[in-house]
């Protein structure tokens, strides 16, 4: 029986559904209505495909009016579950970016570099198992493409500095920004005092921070009035988000940068950025004591200081 997935209903056609990654509210995808025509943008990792046929299900949405499934990029938490998915959806097509659709088509690579770090059994445990998908059923999409989704216009833009593989993806019916990993990590666990908490995944092995500072930039022009992140949900709030995240961009780089001359500085890093995180919180006045925000964010800034001893040693 498949594991029910929560599901928030939000404005203009738009579902958030939370995939149950590790914890609630930790990682998203989102499901797109419009007259008759869904979509996925992005899909959580493979085990969690039957909860997301099992929303449908409950939405009374045919698994052949999905038309479209939008991985914003190709690590796992968010195209984990594309191969699968599409083997239930008949009609769908897989947009990728270009750099990222040759990781889907044959998803060896993903598989191998995700087994290396967890292990057979703990890889299948959290992913599943990685299908590739049939190379005609998947476009590429390059900076600037436009999707006609039943009337509703989305706009694909290129968006590296998380990743080389990433877009994210402007809807002009809301006009809000899919945003994957390049507006940052936002829980609502934390978002609990006078201030947001917002960070970037510094996710190895791609980070870029100029590149990535360009980019929210160039994003800003849109003139977004919300954003649906990945990790977690739909936030209004945009231009303080964006500060609050070019900011830590630039304070991970500083923290990074102290270690330069240091073999295997990820467990100090880590600790700096957990120091860093709490310092930023308590005088948020986020109302959670330290247990409980390292027990939130520990993973996170494991794998963030693994990305930057990573861009610390190939700059």
């Amino acid at each position: 029986m498949a594991k029910s997935l929560k599901c928030s209903e939000l404005p203009f056609g738009i579902s958030c559904v939370d995939t149950g990654l590790h914890r609630p509210e930790l990682a998203a995808c989102y499901l797109l209505e419009q007259d008759g025509m869904a979509g996925f943008i992005d899909t959580g990792v493979g085990n969690n495909v039957p909860g997301l046929m099992d929303l449908l299900k409950r939405k009374s949405i045919a698994p052949e009016s999905v038309a479209y499934v939008m991985p914003t990029h190709v690590h796992l938490d968010h195209a984990g579950g594309a191969g699968r998915l599409m083997q239930e959806l008949p009609n769908a097509r897989l947009i990728m970016h270009p750099r990222g659709a040759r990781h889907m088509i044959d998803p060896t690579r993903l598989c191998s570099g995700s087994m290396a770090v967890y292990g057979e059994e703990r890889f299948k445990q959290i992913f599943g198992e990685l299908v590739p998908v049939e190379a005609d059923r998947v476009i590429e999409a390059a900076d600037g493409y436009e999707l006609d989704f039943n009337g509703r216009k989305l706009t694909f833009f290129d968006t590296p500095g998380h990743a080389r593989h990433h877009y994210c993806i402007f809807d002009e019916l809301s006009k809000g920004l899919f945003t994957g990993d390049t507006f940052g990590a936002s829980y609502p666990a934390l978002n609990t005092g006078r201030i947001p908490f917002i960070f970037p995944p510094t996710t190895p092995v791609l980070f870029d921070p100029g590149t990535w500072l360009v980019t929210l930039d160039r994003l800003m022009t849109l003139e977004p009035e919300r954003i649906f992140l990945t990790h977690f949900g739909m936030q209004e709030n945009v231009e303080v988000l964006v500060r609050l995240l070019k900011k830590a961009i630039n304070d991970y780089v500083e923290i990074a940068k102290r270690y330069m001359d240091v073999d295997n500085p990820v467990g100090e890093i880590a600790g700096e950025l957990m120091a860093l995180s709490l310092n930023q919180l308590q005088a948020y006045n986020c109302g959670l004591g330290n247990k409980e925000i390292e027990r939130l964010l520990a993973m996170d800034m494991d794998l963030n200081a693994q990305g930057l001893a990573h861009w610390l040693a190939n700059r």
